[in-house]
């Protein structure tokens, strides 16, 4: 147990405590704000809406390109022409078998380079996803409110300095 002289102060006061330790769970209540996960409740849209959303933007940037170029091959051409025909199903299993068929087998060069270009438009989406995720989840963690965050943290600050206050055993003669 501490005994000190009445009337000397060395700085750390009782009212001095609670304000360090509220302004400490304020900071850490602003840092949980972006730290905390993200709940299902805070998610308006469907991952699944994104990812063909950026499989669509892929398939256009694409064809933009092979049509920019002039000369296509065979394996171009009927890309272009899965795309531009907007069928849902284009890109299913069987259908691309089909294709591929139509062109000469898988063994072609056509066939080859028609799968190099899905595999290639597939990769290229699934980069893009990721990357929307990342952004789409920091978005929703700025967009939160924070003052409920703010509260709690100067809430649970302002509870610790109290109680470290109460649990001191120090005691002024």
């Amino acid at each position: 147990m501490t005994v000190s002289a009445v009337g000397q102060n060395d700085g750390s006061s009782r009212l001095n405590t609670i304000i360090k330790s509220t302004a400490a769970g304020t900071a850490a209540g602003y840092t949980m704000k972006y730290l905390w996960p993200v709940t299902k409740q805070e998610k308006d849209i469907s991952a699944r809406t994104m990812i063909n959303y950026c499989r669509k933007l892929t398939n256009k940037a694409k064809v933009q390109e092979i049509n920019s170029r002039g000369v296509n091959s065979k394996a171009e051409d009927y890309f272009v022409k899965m795309i531009e025909s907007g069928d849902k199903e284009a890109f299913k299993e069987e259908k691309i078998k089909e294709r591929i068929i139509k062109m000469g087998g898988e063994d072609s060069a056509a066939g080859k380079e028609f799968r190099l270009l899905i595999r290639n438009v597939n990769e290229t989406a699934s980069q893009m996803t990721k990357r929307w995720a990342v952004a789409y989840k920091i978005m929703l963690k700025r967009i939160r409110p924070t003052v409920p965050f703010l509260v709690a943290g100067a809430g649970i600050g302002f509870f610790t300095g109290f109680t470290h206050n109460v649990l001191k055993c120090d005691y002024d003669a």
